[in-house]
């Protein structure tokens, strides 16, 4: 009798260590080099309504931060509470390694900052700043998985790499459902007297099979509304950072649908993508009616060695007509290459070319030429002028 009741002591104190296991676990990584940026804007007259900004173009080379992947550093952590079910959390910092500046805004952990629980069986709900599901579903199959932020499409005016996040959110993710998989979120906008104002709400979906990926997402983010809504202010952060879309940060909301697949042949891999995001105005909008922006792309990597990766890739953006002037039109083109020294170093070396034609909005709401600026806004500044080139060299550690 004494020995079973000491083995079913010992077999209970197991369970229980068992159900209390724990990690947290730091991780991040580090991203620098150098480039050359042409036609970079600088403003030499300040702007107004009716009033544009005179631009002048200068050349820039020098220190990159974050070409390749964002530096950031962060901790996850998972606690194990029995029966397939975990409590989590991620705190992720984003940070420019040339300056030791906090990146996003300046918050400490503005990358992600969220926590919840995860079930095996029913699927992950977490509470926090975290990513939509077309950072989730369409943009871990984009462009930027080849082409760096360079080969976003245009501004990344879709978030589809990612430069957007949602504040004080809440997201389901479910679990993988032989090979599919689904999400979605809604972020609180927080303003007295509605649940709509300032309110995000996104879903979408991705599908795996052998050497075939597809994914889909769509997101509507409400801006507030109010005497000093001529600017973006929402859970969403917006994606208002470069000429191609900075006219439209007083919209009254943004919608974005964006879709993305790949499919593998031998050490080729082909990718397309597609997005349609809209702008609706409001009472205090310096704009007026709708403006949408179609963008599509094409992609081709090449595994060449185990060491050696190569890409190249096409984006097509084009708006609708403002005012009834001719519709803004961006050309862009790009080229990748990637060395890996070890699993977790690597040197590399993108570039990037847009040309862009027609009349868009600047950001006082002023009818203006439309300007270049390739790529997601982390690796560039807006041109002044219809052609940008942007070349960039440098070395990514993770850890």
């Amino acid at each position: 009798m004494k020995k079973t009741t000491l083995a079913c002591l010992a077999l209970g104190s197991l369970s229980i260590a068992a159900h209390a296991q724990s990690s947290v676990t730091l991780y991040g990584i580090v991203d620098a080099g150098v480039g050359y940026t042409s036609a970079q804007r600088v403003a030499l007259t300040k702007g107004a309504p009716g009033k544009p900004v005179v631009y002048g173009n200068a050349s820039n080379y020098g220190f990159q931060s974050g070409t390749w992947y964002g530096d950031r550093w962060g901790f996850k952590g998972t606690e194990d509470l029995g029966g397939g079910l975990a409590a989590v959390f991620q705190l992720e910092n984003g940070f420019n390694i040339g300056t030791g500046q906090l990146g996003q805004g300046g918050r400490e952990f503005g990358r992600q900052a969220w926590m919840g629980l995860s079930s095996s069986k029913f699927g992950k709900l977490t509470l926090g700043r975290q990513y939509d599901p077309i950072v989730d579903f369409v943009g871990t199959i984009s462009a930027g998985t080849f082409l760096s932020g360079m080969g976003a499409h245009p501004g990344d005016l879709d978030n589809i790499d990612n430069q957007s996040r949602e504040s004080n959110s809440i997201k389901y993710t479910s679990p993988l459902f032989s090979g599919f998989q689904f999400g979605a979120l809604y972020g609180f906008g927080g303003q007295g007297g509605s649940v709509n104002n300032q309110s995000t709400w996104s879903l979408g979906g991705q599908y795996k099979y052998g050497s075939f990926a597809i994914g889909a997402a769509y997101l509507k983010a409400n801006n507030a509304y109010g005497p000093n809504s001529g600017a973006w202010s929402s859970a969403y952060d917006g994606t208002f950072s470069s000429s191609i879309n900075e006219g439209f940060a007083s919209a009254n909301n943004q919608q974005i649908i964006a879709a993305a697949s790949t499919y593998q042949i031998g050490n080729v891999t082909l990718g397309v993508s597609y997005s349609n995001t809209q702008y609706t105005a409001g009472s205090f909008s310096l704009f007026s009616g709708k403006e949408t922006f179609n963008s599509a792309g094409a992609t081709l990597a090449w595994q060449a060695t185990p060491e050696l990766r190569v890409a190249g890739g096409y984006d097509y953006t084009q708006g609708s007509s403002i005012y009834g002037q001719a519709a803004p039109k961006y050309n862009q083109f790009n080229l990748a290459a990637y060395y890996f020294l070890s699993k977790r170093t690597a040197l590399y070396g993108v570039a990037g070319y847009q040309k862009a034609s027609g009349k868009t909005l600047d950001a006082f709401g002023n009818s203006v030429n439309a300007t270049a600026s390739v790529g997601d806004v982390g690796n560039g500044i807006s041109s002044a002028s219809n052609a940008q080139t942007l070349v960039r060299l440098g070395i990514r550690q993770t850890f």
